[in-house]
């Protein structure tokens, strides 16, 4: 399935038929005293069509740049394709998508940048996705089920679902100190009473070979347990731009689907 959309994808960019427009933006946070860049993918011909939007998280060490010309190249031709929105803020490296005592990007995400698109463009309010992979994926679980009114859709692809476990390596204790203890409630994992009775579509995915599949798996039987409805595959791949490149194409497709035949509100 990935494949066949995902070539799809390539031959609509082939020919050169899309008109999207790529805005290049320094949003400021009032929660974090600063300008946040930010690229806004949308069709230049939209008018006044209210268009559904995906918020993309990037992943550890990640930008908005490389998001469009490396993670997911085709989202400039799916933007025209799926007549969506696609907002990429900057995750500032490794902030985890979390409110800390340092950065407060959970704010800057759920409430300052979707305030912001929601008046400078087209958005539906009713139909509005957060999405990332890995430290993105994440923000998603983490973000999106705390902010339910805001999101009405959650999709993650091989995201972190508990970063205790390596949160040294990666940059926790600049942001909530030295004691793993304290960082529990930060993870996506703590969240996941709050979906119990959520009416967001929840999207799962990762690679078979994904040194985070044990986590995701884990997270998916929990959703079961838990009885929240969600969508959760694995496809064959790693932890790399290869693997999410072309799931994530599968997402787009999925929630632009969702959004088209349902009546959310």
């Amino acid at each position: 399935m990935i494949k066949s959309l995902f070539a799809l994808v390539v031959m609509c960019m082939g020919s050169k038929m899309f008109s999207q427009k790529v805005d290049s933006l320094n949003i400021y946070s009032t929660s974090m005293n600063k300008e946040i860049k930010t690229l806004v993918v949308h069709p230049s011909n939209s008018g006044d069509e209210k268009l559904p939007t995906v918020y993309i998280l990037h992943g550890y060490s990640g930008y908005p740049k490389r998001t469009l010309t490396r993670d997911i190249p085709s989202l400039s031709a799916l933007s025209e394709e799926m007549r969506m929105i696609f907002v990429l803020p900057d995750g500032n490296y490794d902030s985890w998508y979390i409110d800390s005592p340092r950065l407060k990007y959970e704010t800057f995400i759920a409430k300052e940048l979707t305030n912001y698109i929601q008046k400078k463009y087209t958005s539906d309010q009713s139909k509005t996705a957060l999405m990332g992979w890995s430290m993105g994926g994440h923000g998603a679980l983490y973000i999106g089920s705390r902010h339910q009114d805001t999101f009405s859709a959650i999709a993650s692809l091989c995201g972190v679902i508990d970063f205790v476990p390596f949160g040294k390596e990666y940059g926790v204790p600049k942001l909530l100190g030295e004691n793993p203890e304290k960082w529990t409630t930060y993870t996506a994992i703590s969240q996941i009473n709050k979906l119990k009775d959520t009416r967001q579509k929840i999207l799962i995915g990762c690679g078979t070979d994904d040194i985070l599949i044990a986590q995701n798996r884990k997270f998916h039987e929990q959703l079961i347990s838990l009885n929240i409805p969600h969508i959760y595959e694995e496809r064959p791949g790693g932890h790399d731009a290869s693997y999410w490149s072309k799931a994530a194409v599968n997402q787009i497709f999925q929630l632009h689907q969702f959004f088209t035949s349902h009546d959310w509100f």
